[in-house]
This record gives structure tokens, C-alpha cells and sequence, in this order.
């Protein structure tokens, strides 16, 4: 494509999230997609025919041997998360992303993050941010002062099925919108349902339903009530002059208190936002020019963090548990799906009927 701007390449791109990933940047007129990198041969041969795809490989060492994209998107289980991430920042990649959640071992998250910040790469994982449209329009907008001083914030739905598989995400909205860090966690946790719960990881380290109080800095409390399903709204937050309320459809804002409350609506919160996967993949185009990620590595982290630590706090008898924590070894394994991928652990048991065939365009 002689008037792309970004070199890119797409490791897992013929899977259920990755194929959106791969329809978005072949169709981004920015981007030229340099390889497609997928052991599953027929749905990589049909993917890469489709967008005219040239290079394709087996491997992320295969292709890294061959060229540096600009950026890669990472679209692994969790178990690869890790070393590919550490690979691309080794290789001198720009920009890499991983998806959701960041890592099994806490360990491996620090290594991650401090890998990338030492080579110079820009990194993200997951989506939490952009899953709410205009999360960081409104988190400059609160930070500005309209809701005056913040006094609280909560995640109305709990963290459903899993703490850190699905949990991270609102985890991770909460640190994005607030900006601050955890700072203590005390938690409790409900029985793995259905099939949830990792074969291989003890009690302690398998994924789970969540809830608990997390201190964040600054004094403020975020609650996390027992789950419930249907919760539109991601993260409230109250403050001495207003509330918000962040998720679908449109996020609430409202200022003033008492009989003086009132929505209010800036132009950046009516505007539609761009197809989400568009968003997804512009939020690493910026990164490359800027220098500056959105929803980074770091956030996604401390999601894991904050989850090992409510299981433990769980374990024991809910006590208060200060973060960071001491012991980095810590695991916590999620669904078998996230951890080793459809065609590993079955695409039925997490709900599909059969592998991802190509999106329709947007």
C-alpha cells in the first residue's frame, strides 16, 4: 500500500477476537499489514487470501527474524502473553498490544512492563478503555472539576465469573477514569461457576466471581458490590459537586447537588463515537507518533494485582491487604480459554460452536 503510514503485523489475527483486529487494520487506508502470524494454517490461508495478505508465518520468531513491523498486535492466550510481548520489545518493535488479562504470574507482568519501559516500546493491553465510549473525555472532564472533589467511585456490577479474566476490565476503567493507584484491597469471592475454574491451579489460584472495598490514593474508597448481571453502568463516581455514571448507552454526567442537580451534556459526550475496533487500533497509531500509550500495560497490571490480592485477602478472613505486594510469584489462572485458546481448550467451553469464520466488513 504506497500511502501507508504504519508497518503492522498480526499474531493470532484468525482467532475469535483477532479476526476484528485483522478486518480493522486491512481496511484502515493508514495501514499496511506486512505478515499475519497464525498456527491455525486453513483459517490463516483464508484470512490472508481475503485481505491479500503476502507473508505469513507460524511464528512470531519467524517473522521477527524477517522484518520489525512498526506495530504488532498481539491477539495470544494468555500464556503467550509473556514471552511474546518480551520478544517484540527485544526485536525493537514500536508498539505492541496484548489482550486481556495481562498474565497468569504477576512476575511475568512486572517483567513485561519493565522490559518494554526499559526498550523504549510502547505497550498496551486489553480494550478497557475504549469499551467506554469517551472514558478519557470524561475523566479530564471530572478532573477538571465539574463533579468538585472526588469523593468516591464504585463498580456497580461487581467483578461476574471472573476477578481477573473479565474483571480486569473494569479494573482497569476505574485506575484509567481515576488515575490513581490501589493502594489496599480487602475482598471476598464466590464459588467458580460452571466451568470456570482452572484444572491445573489451586483454590487460591483459580479464577473466580469477586467483590470488596479497594483504598486508592488519596483516601478515596472504590466499593465493589456482590456481582449482578445486567449492570449498564461500568464506574460511578461521586464527588462534593456532581456524579457520573460510566457505560452503555451514553455516560451520565451530572453536576450540582440537591435540588441544584442536573444532567449535563458537552459536545464530546452527543458526538457518535467510530467503530470500536477502529478506535482500538488508532489508540496504538497515536501511541507510535506521540510517544504516549493509552490504557497501557501498567493498568492492566495492577488489575492483576488487585485481583490476586482479593483472593488472598479472601483466604484470609477478608483482612486489609496493602499493595503493592511483596510476593511477585503470585498467580492467578483464569478460564481455560483465555489461558490456552479455542483451539487447545475447545472453542465450546466458553460458549462457541465452532472456530471464528472472517467478520463482515464495518
Amino acid at each position: 500500500m504506497e500511502d501507508a503510514k504504519y508497518r503492522v503485523a498480526v499474531v493470532g489475527g484468525c482467532g475469535m477476537w483477532g479476526r476484528y483486529y485483522l478486518r480493522a487494520y486491512a481496511e484502515h487506508p493508514a495501514c499496511e499489514i506486512t505478515a499475519l502470524v497464525d498456527k491455525a494454517k486453513d483459517r490463516r490461508e483464508v484470512a490472508a487470501s481475503h485481505y491479500g495478505i503476502k507473508t505469513v508465518f507460524d511464528s512470531l520468531g519467524d517473522l521477527l527474524e524477517r522484518e520489525v513491523p512498526d506495530i504488532i498486535s498481539l491477539i495470544l492466550p494468555v500464556g503467550l502473553n509473556h514471552d511474546s510481548v518480551i520478544a517484540c520489545a527485544e526485536a525493537g518493535v514500536r508498539v505492541v498490544s496484548c489482550e486481556k488479562p495481562i498474565a497468569v504470574s504477576l512476575q511475568d507482568a512486572d517483567e513485561m512492563v519493565r522490559v518494554c519501559e526499559e526498550r523504549g516500546t510502547l505497550f498496551a493491553c486489553g480494550t478497557a478503555g475504549l469499551e467506554i465510549p469517551h472514558l478519557a473525555e470524561t475523566a479530564n472532564w471530572v478532573a477538571e472539576g465539574h463533579i468538585g472533589e472526588l469523593v468516591s467511585v464504585a463498580i456497580p456490577g461487581g467483578l461476574p465469573k471472573e476477578i481477573s479474566g473479565g474483571g480486569c476490565v473494569q479494573l482497569a476503567q476505574m485506575r484509567i477514569f481515576t488515575g490513581r493507584d490501589v493502594e489496599w484491597v480487602e475482598g471476598w469471592t464466590l464459588p467458580s461457576e460452571g466451568n470456570f475454574a482452572a484444572p491445573e491451579a489451586s483454590p487460591l489460584e483459580s479464577d473466580c466471581p469477586g467483590y470488596g472495598r479497594l483504598g486508592l490514593a488519596g483516601g478515596i474508597v472504590c466499593e465493589i458490590p456482590e456481582p449482578r448481571e445486567g449492570v449498564a453502568c461500568r464506574i460511578s463516581a461521586t464527588g462534593t459537586g456532581g456524579q457520573v455514571w460510566l457505560g452503555s448507552p451514553q455516560n451520565i454526567l451530572i453536576e450540582g447537588v440537591g435540588p441544584e442537580a442536573h444532567p449535563v451534556y458537552p459536545d464530546w459526550l452527543v458526538r457518535e463515537p467510530d467503530e470500536f475496533f477502529i478506535r482500538v487500533i488508532e489508540r496504538l497509531m497515536r501511541a507510535h507518533d506521540t510517544g504516549a500509550m493509552f490504557t497501557a500495560g501498567r493498568d492492566y497490571r495492577q488489575s492483576l494485582e488487585i485481583a490476586i490480592a482479593i483472593k488472598h485477602s479472601d483466604a484470609n478472613n477478608h483482612d486489609r491487604i496493602a499493595l503493592p505486594l511483596v510476593e511477585r510469584d503470585r498467580k492467578l489462572y483464569p478460564h481455560p480459554y483465555r489461558t490456552y485458546g479455542g483451539d487447545v481448550a475447545g472453542w465450546e467451553s466458553i460458549g462457541y460452536t465452532a472456530p471464528p469464520d472472517l467478520p463482515d466488513s464495518a
